[in-house]
């Protein structure tokens, strides 16, 4: 990666780090005072209505990506008219979209109560309710959120970031406020579409701004529109996987189990989402400077890149899984209370299903960079119908077991190895041997330096919150420091070295 290339992807890293941090560390204060202060119920259905959209914003079927990835290339070739056509046809699709979210989300209504088993607030009109949420939703697509593809193509989506984060961060206060002081929860959720509003607003003015060269005029040749429409079809089957493996088990544990086991999954998969949240920003964040590498590096260069981000991915989900398994309980405890606990086997299921999550991240990331949709569009198709045939057949049988086994299976044996024998087979043209050989590697590792760890923080004897600093401390250093040790000599660790040092000379410099 050029000094070029790894300038971009630290500044848009750091920018989408700091965002993240934002949009964790609020809405976690959020859910606590909506816990403590209106009760779980009303938890539950923030993430019901959360989960019920995100399946509507499949409308969007990947068109943003599609778009963004045509881009690169006039984008390294300066060739501003292309630029131009590529963004007036990506406002297009937003206004149809847009309107089909809120038409379908409209024709929803009448089927709304009927995903919740069992009570809800009596003083909430899931109607009016469901609608602050839809509009929230539907905004964006009729205002200028097309506008991010310009700074997504440019490397420079820590401009988004940046923007999102103050605007986010003065919304979640006065979400706080507003709570404290009136316990109101239609006061709370309207600063939703008012933030979403700004936000797109102000990034219009940004990027108009910025790139007064760049606005929506022109013709996109129709060969470029086959070649959209070919990725977008390709892309509607991962958009369709990915939001219904994520978003599905919501509503399946809300139409089953009630709002209360909603709530308790979604404390539990609050701490998933947060971490995934991490990693997924920092990958988004490095995807442009992928593209750009593809297109301008040899196969054999970027095969070398790809194995040394597989070290490095694999690393940090190692130590996130392993903190996770030592501190989970007792945050779960502190935090919710031990009435809202699940038992420590469901918290070994959270930490296998973030990690056969994750250790994806690597494939898919270059997979995306490549515009790679089509090589594997049957396996969604494959993963959405396992998962929703196992959600609605275990629920029944084991509660919440059988909604996490669903997902985790989905993952391991049709998602992880059909898009890896995708990416070597059509880009890097050889066999997943060794990746498949690494990928062994890198979790046994991770299994005994789980149990390594487990056993070093079982012997902490304390409660609260001086147990979780204690066992965070032993978690920060021992797997880490034994992860180095059982790896300093292969090329992944070498490589990171060489990075870091490269890392602190652009700081300094």
């Amino acid at each position: 990666m050029n000094e070029g290339r790894l300038k971009n992807s630290l500044r848009n890293v750091l920018g989408a780090l700091i965002n993240k941090a934002t949009a964790i560390i609020f809405p976690f204060v959020i859910r606590t005072i909506i816990l403590y202060y209106l009760g779980t119920e009303y938890a539950g259905l923030s993430s019901l209505f959360t989960s019920v959209l995100q399946i509507l914003s499949l409308s969007e079927l990947g068109i943003g990506s599609a778009i963004v990835f045509s881009m690169y290339k006039p984008v390294t070739e300066g060739d501003n008219a292309e630029i131009n056509a590529l963004l007036r046809l990506y406002r297009k699709f937003y206004c149809i979209i847009g309107m089909v979210i809120l038409l379908v989300g409209i024709a929803l209504i009448p089927l709304i109560p009927k995903l919740i088993n069992g009570t809800y607030p009596q003083d909430i009109n899931l109607y009016i309710l469901y609608l602050i949420y839809l509009s929230n939703t539907v905004l964006s697509y009729f205002l200028f959120a097309y506008k991010t593809s310009i700074l997504n193509a440019f490397q420079r989506s820590d401009i988004e970031s940046n923007l999102t984060t103050i605007i986010n961060a003065g919304m979640y206060i006065l979400q706080i406020i507003t709570l404290i002081a009136f316990r109101n929860y239609y006061l709370y959720i309207i600063w939703l579409p008012i933030a979403t509003i700004v936000i797109n607003v102000v990034r219009s003015h940004i990027v108009d701004k910025k790139y007064p060269d760049i606005y929506c005029v022109g013709e996109v040749s129709q060969e470029v529109k086959q070649d959209i429409f070919k990725r977008v079809g390709a892309l509607i089957g991962h958009q369709l996987s990915g939001t219904v493996n994520c978003s599905l088990d919501n509503i399946v544990v809300s139409a089953f189990l009630g709002l209360k086991v909603v709530a308790q999954y979604g404390n539990y998969y609050y701490v998933v989402s947060a971490l995934a949240g991490v990693m997924q920003v920092t990958f988004n964040a490095l995807t442009a400077s992928i593209g750009n590498s593809l297109i301008k590096e040899s196969k054999e260069k970027n095969l070398s890149d790809f194995y040394d981000l597989q070290y490095i991915n694999s690393w940090i989900v190692a130590w996130m899984c392993i903190t996770m398994l030592c501190i989970y309980q007792d945050f779960m405890k502190l935090w919710a209370g031990e009435n809202l606990l699940f038992t420590f086997d469901v918290v070994i299921l959270f930490v296998i299903y973030f990690y056969s999550w994750q250790i994806r991240r690597t494939v898919l990331t270059y997979k995306n960079a490549c515009g790679m949709w089509w090589a594997d569009k049957v396996k969604p198709y494959v993963s959405v119908i396992t998962n929703l045939v196992l959600n609605f057949s275990l629920v029944q049988v084991c509660g919440i077991y059988g909604v996490m086994l669903s997902t985790i299976v989905c993952y391991i044996f049709i998602e992880a190895p059909w898009e890896t024998h995708a990416l070597f087979k059509e880009y890097f043209k050889q066999g997943t041997g060794k990746y498949w050989k690494n990928e062994l590697m890198y979790t046994l590792l991770t299994i005994v330096l789980m149990i390594v760890t487990f056993g070093a923080c079982a012997c902490i004897k304390l409660n609260g919150i001086l147990s979780i600093l204690i066992k965070g401390v032993i978690c920060v250093i021992l797997p880490n420091a034994l992860w180095v040790l059982c790896t300093f000599k292969s090329n992944g660790f070498k490589r990171v070295r060489v990075v870091v040092k490269r890392i602190v000379k652009n700081v300094n410099n």
